[in-house]
Parts: structure tokens; C-alpha cells; sequence
């Protein structure tokens, strides 16, 4: 009764105070549940409401989440979604599954493990639900789980629910932890490493970013961008799910406690202490290779012939050949892309031809399926033959997953195991680096391939990208060699305004090897994929899982240490495409998207790059 009063009480004072006001502005903001679904709120825009209960292990108010159910069933056909949050009471997924698997509930978790959105929403106690406006990012109400909360969703389907209401509540109060629930960080001890650590080398004057964060005052103009991207999950670039992932190298995700000293210090104004001014004083190197801090300035630089690029339209892939010029055959050590103009070069995929060119792709897959035992070779052949005839395409990703003997990498990038390789490019990946003691050969009369993708930037600009390679010294021969494998979906087939396309492929790892990286490429519809190994033993475990992918950054995500896998594994990547309206990127949600090579079409791949254990001369 005593609740009832109060939501009339704070319903009236809202009508005659803020007759025109909407609901309290909470921001857009994106978290991983416990499965390792990313969540980000934007994407439910197509929906009426959010609703969002607390969940604790052992200490959910299962009260309020018997009237949570209740709701749900009332309102999921509405329009209305409804998500579980665990406000950082526990990060450990696996504990919070079996809980709401003992209550008897299947609701998405979001792991709020850094406390922000829901601190963001108020949220103070286990029984405090909240609904959310997912079109405008707003929160409409918060309080128990009653019929005035049931009345709230009810006015968003209705269009009159215009303001916030608040119901206090008594239940289990929820701890804030973390930097900043005590003091406001500082600028100088707090924020600005953080800023150094983690972003300045990309927002800097030259660099790829397009703004520079290098002063006290640039940090408090772009803090609600700071805060929105950090909520959201859109920066640090390239994030896996690093609960589920293993350890990488080159991860870039912020720690909860980073996270939680940016966004607390934007909320508390972005105040500024002490004289200094960490960031203004920041020196960068002035080289264009990032590998020459190691070895030195590069033995070779291939120079890109400069490549004309209009201000609009489409620019058509360019296969641009290289003569290296090489005299004697030479082991390579590593290589890097010096991308000249940032804005307009996408990526840059390189293949290497010996002297005497390399078989072209038709004829090495017709050559691959003759060498298959006769009795399959011949059943493929005759399947080809009954499509062509029929005016239909072979169904090639049917023939590669039947006969997982033939070796797509091979294929793609030639069968020669001491073959050497030079760096591609895509932001964020442009250096190929090899350990000491392993290296490729490139021999005396190679040539290099450069399939070239440019997109317009609005303005008529020249690229002259360069390419260093550095050699091993003059009579030294590595004794290992790199491998991997690419996995590649020819048949693609997503239909018209799908949100969630699933696919997957498989590629095999044939002898025993460590692997080194991983790396998920699609298109502009690309959302998340996952890479999981299955072994010999029929056993699974993820290796690499990015639940937000996004086309702008093609990373290959390296293992923080090699990671030994036994021959006959299979590399299982799943992931899925955004073909709705909901994705901004999306080109046209109206029409069936198939394999190709531009953007606006789709390609499904993972690369990978191994080592196998044993090289006593055996195919690498």
C-alpha cells in the first residue's frame, strides 16, 4: 500500500513539473551475457521495451522474478524484451548459468561485470527492475516488479509513457566496487595513463584515428564520446570476449577497472587536477615501421606503384604485379605495410609467385579432386558435371566439407612448404613477424600479386603504399617454417532483413601443430563469430570468440603463447550475419546477399597460421 502511495505521489509531482519531459536519458550501452552473446541495445531499437531484472548466484529475489516470468509471457510477443543482469556480484558465467538453471529461468544473463550500466540505470537493490526505451535510449521506470511496472510497458506500446517513475523497493542492496565509487579518478594519476596505454598511439595528430586525444582539453571535449564508445564497446577496436577467449598478445579490450575510471570521471564533469598535462607530452616514433624498433630500418622496400583513387563510385579490386628484383634466393625474417593513404586503402592481400609462376586456382582444384581416390574423384566429377549442365554452380563448400582432405590453404596460397610469404594489410594488421630460427624462402625471380582494395573517401586522392621486407643474413637458413590454413564458405545465401544468419566451416589441422593466430573475415553484414576446437576425442573448448565483429578492423589475434593442438583437429568457425535494418553498415537489408568480392557482397573465412611440431621433412 505504502509503495502504491508513493508511485502516485511521484507520478503526479512528474505531471506537474516535467509535463514534456521524456524519461531519465540513460545512453546506449552493450554487455556479453552469460553464453557469450554480445547485447548491444541498439541493435533492439526495432523493439517497444526493455526490461531488466538483477540476478546475484544464490541471491536473486526469486519473488520478483516470478512476476518477471509472469510479464514475460504477457509481453514477449509485443515487443518487449526481457534480460537478466548480474550487476558485477559475480563474473564467473559458468556459476551464474547453473544458478538461473536451479531457478528453473532460461533468460540472457548480461554480465555487467564493470558495474557501468548499471549504475547508469540507478539500479541499487536485488528486487529493482527497470524498463528501458531501446528507440531512444531513455529508462522509463524503476521499481519493483508490479503492476505499476506492468502498467509502464503497457504505456510504450500505448505511445502515452513520457516520463520516468521511480518505486523505491527494500530488497538486497547491490555493492558499487571499483575506481572512482569512492573519489573521482584524477586526470593526471588515473585517466590520462589509461588514455596512454590504450589509445593515444591511434588518436594522435598523424595517426589513424580521426580525432587526437593528446591534452587536458581535447579529453574534456570528446568526453560523452568516450563514455558512449566505452559503454558500448565500439573502443579499444577489435574486442574478443576475453572470458571465454584464450590469452592474446595483442589484445585490446580495457580492463573492468579501466573502464570504470574513463566512464566515472566523464560522469563526475571530466574535472581536470594539478598543472601537468600527461597526454600533451607524449613523443611518438617518426618511422613508418613499427618492425624497425626491433630490426632495424628494412632490407627491401617494394614501392606500390602510385594508385589513382576517385572522390565517388565504386572502385573495382586491382591486381597489381611486382617484380622484387631479386638476384639469389633470400629467407624472410619479416614484413609490414606502410599504408599511405589510411582513408581510402582497405586491405592489401598478397600472394607470393615463384619464378616459373604458380598453378592458377581452376587448375589446382581440378588437380586436387584427381588425386583424391578414384571412386570419390569421380563421383565429384560427376556431380559438377550434372550442375553445369543444369546452368546451376557446383556446390564447391559441399565438396570441401565431404572431403576435408583437400586442402583449401594450398589451394589459395600454393602447396610449396619453404614458400615464403609477405605482409598484407587491413587496419590494425600490416606487420608479419616471425620468430628467430623460422622464416619463408623467396627465391631468386619471384614476383608478388597484390590484390589492391580501394573505397572512396570523397575526395581524389594517390596511394603510394610501400611494403618493407627484412631478410635473415646472407647464408642463413631458418630451420622451421610457418603454416596454416584457410577456411573459406563459397555458398552464401542470407536472406532479406535476417538479424542473425548463422554459418559454419571447418578446417582441418592434419598434423600435430602450434598454433599462432586466428583470424575471422566477412563483409559489411559480418556480426560475430566464434572459433571453437574440436579434437580427436570428440572434446571442444573456444579458442577465440569476437561477439561484435566489425569489417572496419580485419585483426588476426595472436595467442599470447603458441597453443599445441594434436593432428586430426578440426577448427570449427560459427558465426553470423546482421542482414536487417538494424545493422547501420548494412548496404540494403532488402535483398539476398551472396558470396563475392566487394563489400556490399559477403565472404565467410577464417585464417589461420601454425607451425607444425614435427618438420623432419615432412609437408609443412
Amino acid at each position: 500500500m505504502k509503495k502504491s502511495l508513493h508511485f502516485m505521489l511521484v507520478a503526479l509531482l512528474t505531471v506537474f513539473t516535467s509535463a514534456v519531459s521524456a524519461g531519465e536519458r540513460i545512453g546506449d550501452f552493450a554487455l556479453i551475457d552469460n553464453q557469450g552473446t554480445q547485447h548491444h541495445m541498439a541493435w533492439y531499437d526495432d523493439q517497444n521495451a526493455i526490461v531488466i531484472l538483477p540476478q546475484a548466484v544464490g541471491a536473486t529475489d526469486t519473488e520478483a522474478l516470478a512476476a518477471f516470468q509472469d510479464l514475460e509471457a504477457k509481453f514477449a510477443e509485443q515487443g518487449v524484451v526481457f534480460f537478466l543482469m548480474n550487476p558485477g556480484i559475480q563474473t564467473d558465467r559458468d556459476s551464474v548459468s547453473a544458478d538461473i538453471a536451479a531457478l528453473g529461468v532460461d533468460f540472457p544473463v548480461l554480465m555487467d561485470d564493470a558495474q557501468l550500466a548499471t549504475e547508469a540505470l540507478g539500479i541499487t537493490r536485488l528486487d529493482e527492475a527497470v524498463v528501458y526505451d531501446p528507440k531512444s535510449f531513455e529508462m522509463i521506470y524503476r521499481g519493483p516488479v508490479d503492476a505499476d511496472l506492468a502498467a509502464t510497458v503497457q504505456g510504450l506500446l500505448d505511445g502515452t509513457a513520457d516520463s520516468l517513475i521511480t518505486v523505491a523497493t527494500d530488497g538486497a542492496s547491490i555493492e558499487y566496487t571499483g575506481p572512482g565509487t569512492e573519489s573521482v579518478p584524477s586526470y593526471v594519476a588515473d585517466v590520462a595513463p589509461v588514455i596512454q596505454e590504450n589509445c593515444a598511439n591511434c588518436h594522435r595528430e598523424g595517426g589513424i584515428a580521426p580525432f587526437a586525444m593528446d591534452s587536458k582539453l581535447a579529453m574534456q571535449g570528446w568526453s560523452p564520446m568516450i563514455r558512449e564508445v566505452v559503454m558500448t564497446k565500439r573502443m579499444p577496436p577489435g574486442q574478443i570476449d576475453n572470458k571465454a577467449s584464450h590469452a592474446m598478445k595483442n589484445e585490446m579490450n580495457l580492463t573492468d577497472a579501466e573502464m570504470q575510471t574513463l566512464v566515472r570521471w566523464v560522469n563526475a564533469g571530466s574535472p581536470l587536477d594539478g598543472d601537468s598535462d600527461p597526454l600533451s607530452g607524449l613523443v611518438w616514433s617518426d618511422t613508418k615501421w613499427t618492425v624497425a624498433e626491433q630490426l632495424g630500418e628494412p632490407d627491401m622496400i617494394v614501392q606500390i606503384p602510385p594508385q589513382a583513387v576517385p572522390a565517388t563510385g565504386v572502385v573495382d579490386y586491382r591486381d597489381i604485379p611486382i617484380d622484387l628484383g631479386l638476384t639469389e634466393d633470400r629467407w624472410v625474417r619479416a614484413s609490414e605495410v606502410a599504408p599511405d593513404q589510411k582513408e581510402v586503402l582497405h586491405h592489401i592481400i598478397t600472394t607470393v609467385i615463384p619464378p616459373g609462376g604458380g598453378e592458377d586456382p581452376q587448375t589446382a582444384f581440378i588437380n586436387a579432386i584427381n588425386s583424391l581416390p578414384e571412386e570419390r574423384a569421380a563421383a565429384i566429377r560427376a556431380e559438377m558435371f550434372t550442375a553445369i549442365a543444369a546452368g546451376e554452380s557446383p556446390d564447391i563448400d559441399k565438396i570441401f566439407q565431404e572431403n576435408p582432405d583437400i586442402d583449401v590453404g594450398a589451394l589459395l596460397g600454393g602447396g610449396d612448404p619453404d614458400l615464403g610469404s609477405i605482409a598484407g594489410y587491413a587496419p590494425g594488421n600490416s606487420v608479419q613477424f616471425n620468430k628467430e630460427g623460422v622464416g619463408g624462402l623467396l627465391k631468386a625471380g619471384t614476383t608478388v600479386s597484390l590484390q589492391m582494395h580501394y573505397t572512396t573517401s570523397g575526395k581524389e586522392v594517390t596511394d603510394a603504399t610501400e611494403i618493407g621486407v627484412w631478410f635473415y643474413d646472407e647464408g642463413v637458413i631458418p630451420e622451421e617454417r610457418m603454416s596454416g590454413g584457410v577456411g573459406n564458405a563459397f555458398t552464401i545465401a542470407i536472406p532479406p532483413q535476417s538479424k542473425d544468419h548463422e554459418m559454419q566451416l571447418v578446417t582441418h589441422v592434419r598434423e600435430e601443430a602450434d598454433l599462432y593466430s586466428l583470424m575471422p573475415h566477412m563483409h559489411f553484414r559480418g556480426k560475430r563469430m566464434k572459433f571453437i576446437a574440436k579434437y580427436p576425442d570428440g572434446s571442444e573448448e573456444v579458442l577465440l570468440s569476437v561477439p561484435d565483429y566489425d569489417f572496419n578492423w580485419q585483426l588476426a589475434h595472436e595467442f599470447a603463447e603458441p597453443y599445441r593442438v594434436p593432428a586430426g583437429t578440426q577448427i570449427i568457425a560459427v558465426g553470423a550475419f546482421d542482414n536487417s535494418t538494424q545493422n547501420s553498415a548494412n548496404p540494403d537489408p532488402s535483398i539476398e546477399v551472396n558470396w563475392g568480392e566487394q563489400s556490399w557482397e559477403e565472404m565467410f573465412m577464417g585464417f589461420y597460421s601454425w607451425k607444425n611440431v614435427d618438420q623432419g621433412g615432412g609437408e609443412d
